[in-house]
């Protein structure tokens, strides 16, 4: 009996080491390409003490050696089992990063029609995306047979159909269902989507091998391009939808051969053709209307570049990593007021003063959020200083340095664990472990490099360009544009290929993997380089017929002339017009503009005859000497303008344009039509 007991005491320890050096060498395994040989040394060791101890352990002449075998085997099995968990506890963290893809649709409306029985819906209009890719808002329509007795309105923007529930055009649309963080921050758009609210919802999970863009299966020990993609959610994490408007784009080209990268932040207000849209908008909107697919598309058309990999971020990770490390450290160029996480102001309005402060997680989001004065929330001590995209862009790279320059200094395991935490749940990337992984190598060598003659160099890339004011076709809004300038943009593509390729670039400044360090390059892109705008129909309405022609003339428009009578208006006066003042000349049909213009009929006026004179009474009275003394009619013609049918076939493209916009990047501005 003793011995039975004691043969299956052991056989228990046998069992319990077998498996957790499985667990451990299984978890070693995960970490492919990461010190490879390192890795498969000890393997070969746990294996090697696995057999020494099996060995030890049924050896029957040696009993005491056997229960001291035993022991061990325990105390090993324990600490196999801890490193086990640790390393999967890691592993999990990178694989986090992964995530699939969720669309989700909802139907919206205003908060009045919350409590509406959908069920008993009739006769409401709708509004539905043309293209409704994964069918959400058909299930939805179907769930309360809403095509029945409602009329369902088509729309290809999301926006105008909020604007025009807002407005009572629509009684409820679909819509993506994080709208509220996706148009924070417009200003047609802001204030309205915070009075309507969501009815019902559908989504899909959908796995990202599916949504695989153009990425390859490339190592990131080969040369790279990638899109950091920042969305400005008040949501915590990124697993609730794949649509948020790319608040903060940047391309990033890295050469592990050469040690060379370039870094690209794009305008988020860049005008370029986004590809799912088929027209050309604000760059921001791609990722907004057709999610991360639309927006790489949309990039790599832009920059002729093939992105391998994405990888997106949620600012609002940044409270959480920030206070993870302990707050940082920021010289902030200006005194600034901004909304906190959730975009409230009032009581919970950041306040940030100029100069070098020390930013929890809270400020420091505000300060990479800001890029308006906000000066109907906050008096004028907090609205000086200059605010734009660009102006935020800095905060972002100075918010960024801080980071890494604490994490590099931080020797806790918790602590990194904790940054691995707050880094995996708001982090999403289309890149495999095992490409993750592959990082690591990189990293070595630039850490290694630090110390020798090979160092880590890297470009800053710039688009220039020149805003204007343009009517947005899907909107129907006059919006400010960023217009890029063509050799601007040439140059910065030429400076991502040479460094993909291998070729030898000026680079001024090397840099030797220290993040505090202030530097200053030369930036590629950056520079006097002019841009041509947009010719664009200017407001015609309430002009002379005259002045029309002139304008069309030299535009090289041609006018449709419509008379119409019009009683109270001077002829010739122009009374509308068929498309929209700020609309691309080249974007009319035919060049081809018809006014309606004012043609009232001719009229005949009769003088009233006066009554007669008593000469006898009133000898002295003109009439009495006349020898005439009948009343008689006269025809009165109102003066004509030029009636032509309109302007003429040509005029110069290269006319000046009326929109009265000046130049933000740097350089002249041309009126000219600009190059498609």
């Amino acid at each position: 009996m003793n011995k039975k007991n004691k043969f299956n005491y052991s056989v228990i320890f046998v069992l319990l080491f077998v498996i957790t050096s499985i667990y451990l060498i299984h978890a070693i395994l995960l970490f492919d390409k990461i010190e490879t040989v390192a890795r498969y040394i000890i393997i070969g060791i746990i294996a090697l003490f696995d057999l020494i101890l099996l060995i030890r352990l049924f050896n029957k002449k040696k009993s005491k050696k056997k229960n001291l075998a035993a022991a061990i085997l325990l105390v090993f099995s324990v600490l196999f089992a801890f490193l086990g968990f640790n390393l999967n506890k890691i592993y999990s963290y990178f694989s986090d990063m992964n995530k699939d893809v969720v669309y989700s649709v909802s139907l919206v409306s205003l908060k009045e029609n919350k409590d509406t029985d959908l069920n008993k819906l009739k006769e409401a209009k709708i509004g539905v995306n043309k293209d409704d890719e994964h069918g959400l808002a058909k299930e939805i329509i179907d769930k309360y047979t809403l095509d029945k007795d409602n009329e369902m309105i088509e729309y290809e923007d999301y926006r105008r159909m909020l604007m025009d529930v807002n407005e009572g055009t629509i009684d409820y649309a679909f819509v993506q269902t994080n709208y509220q963080d996706i148009y924070a921050g417009d200003d047609d758009l802001e204030k309205i989507v915070k009075d309507i609210v969501v009815i019902d919802t559908a989504q899909k999970v959908v796995e990202k091998e599916e949504v695989q863009l153009s990425g390859s299966s490339k190592d990131l020990t080969e040369p790279v391009t990638i899109l950091l993609i920042g969305i400005d959610s008040t949501a915590q994490g990124l697993q609730n939808a794949d649509s948020f408007n790319g608040d903060s784009l940047n391309v990033v080209t890295f050469n592990p051969k050469t040690m060379t990268a370039t870094i690209l932040s794009i305008p988020r207000d860049s005008y370029v053709y986004v590809t799912c849209m088929g027209v050309d908008n604000k760059i921001t909107h791609s990722a907004g209307q057709g999610g991360t697919s639309c927006a790489i598309k949309t990039i790599e058309k832009l920059l002729d570049v093939t992105i391998d990999y994405y990888v997106k971020i949620n600012f609002t990770g940044v409270v959480d990593l920030v206070n993870q490390v302990g707050g940082i450290d920021v010289d902030v160029p200006y005194s600034m007021c901004e909304q906190d996480s959730q975009r409230r102001f009032g009581k919970y309005t950041i306040y940030i003063r100029k100069g070098r402060q020390h930013l929890d997680g809270e400020k420091a989001l505000a300060f990479a959020r800001n890029r308006k004065s906000n000066s109907e929330y906050c008096s004028k001590t907090w609205t000086q200083g200059e605010r734009s995209d660009f102006v935020r862009g800095d905060n972002q790279q100075k918010v960024i340095t801080a980071i890494l320059d604490k994490v590099k200094h931080l020797t806790s395991v918790e602590d990194l664990e904790g940054i691995l935490k707050v880094i995996s749940k708001n982090i999403d990337t289309n890149m495999s472990e095992s490409t993750m992984f592959s990082l690591y190598n990189v990293a070595k060598d630039v850490v290694l490099s630090s110390s020798s003659d090979k160092l880590f160099t890297i470009q800053k890339l710039y688009l220039d360009g020149t805003g204007q004011m343009i009517y947005d076709e899907r909107s129907k809004l006059v919006l400010w544009d960023y217009i890029l300038n063509e050799k601007s943009l040439n140059a910065v593509k030429k400076a991502m290929k040479d460094n993909l390729s291998g070729t030898k670039q000026s680079l001024i400044k090397t840099f030797s993997y220290e993040y505090g360090e202030n530097y200053e390059t030369e930036v590629i892109g950056k520079g006097y380089y002019g841009t041509q705008l947009y010719s664009l129909l200017t407001n015609l309405v309430g002009k002379k017929l005259s002045e029309a022609q002139s304008w069309a003339t030299k535009n090289g428009v041609k006018l449709n002339i419509k008379y119409v009578s019009s009683p109270g208006k001077s002829n010739n006066t122009v009374l509308s017009q068929d498309y929209p003042e700020k609309k691309r000349i080249d974007l009319i049909p035919n060049r081809t503009l018809t006014l309606t213009v004012v043609k009232n009929e001719t009229t005949t006026t009769t003088p009233s005859t006066p009554d007669p004179v008593d000469c006898t009474k009133n000898p002295t009275d003109p009439s009495c000497t006349s020898s005439s003394t009948g009343g008689g009619t006269s025809e009165t013609t109102p003066p004509k303008e030029d009636e032509g049918s309109g302007g003429g076939n040509s005029g110069s493209s290269e006319s000046k344009d009326n929109s009265g916009t000046s130049g933000d990047g740097g350089g002249s501005s041309t009126d000219s039509q600009k190059n498609e």
